[in-house]
């Protein structure tokens, strides 16, 4: 979180965090005081990414509304990014975005997951979409990122989809 080509995509490189922000940020999930389950990605016993999921209605209200969906009962959400660039283009990401999937639909019976990232990330929306996500709405000043809001992407999958 303090390496610039990762800040690019995730909470931008004007945001870096030290240790002290890492702990700030993520104590609350980690202790289980916020509604996100976190996760730890591992390639080969190297830890190279974070993935977070959660059930868009446990969310406060406010942020349930940032998805413009009708109707959150069995909608899950799910953020991640690969920190080490030297794991990008292998398709990791995305065998582990389906694997995660997978666990949601199966687990918790979701009837639909969503992403949203920026319109900028086009490596984002292509693993997403290689992982059966399909753009469903322009999400106009979505995410601050650098110091301005951001339109991103509302992708969704099914659960009645199967995965490639």
């Amino acid at each position: 979180m303090t390496d610039e080509q990762i800040l690019q995509f995730y909470e931008g490189r004007d945001n870096p965090f030290n240790l002290e922000k890492v702990i700030e940020t993520y104590k609350p999930i980690i202790i289980g005081s916020e509604p996100v389950k976190p996760c730890l990605i591992s390639y080969k016993n190297a830890k190279i990414g974070y993935l977070q999921y959660y059930s868009v209605a446990e969310l406060p209200e406010i942020d349930q509304q940032k998805y413009c969906l009708d109707n959150t009962d069995k909608v899950y959400g799910i953020d991640l990014f690969i920190g080490e660039p030297n794991y990008w283009h292998r398709g990791i990401g995305s065998e582990i975005l389906r694997m995660v999937i997978r666990y949601i639909f199966e687990v918790f019976l979701a009837a639909l997951i969503v992403v949203d990232p920026r319109v900028d990330n086009i490596r984002a929306i292509r693993c997403y979409e290689k992982c059966g996500f399909v753009k469903v709405k322009l999400l106009p000043v979505h995410e601050l990122h650098e110091g301005k809001y951001s339109d991103c992407w509302l992708m969704v999958i099914e659960g009645n989809k199967s995965l490639h």
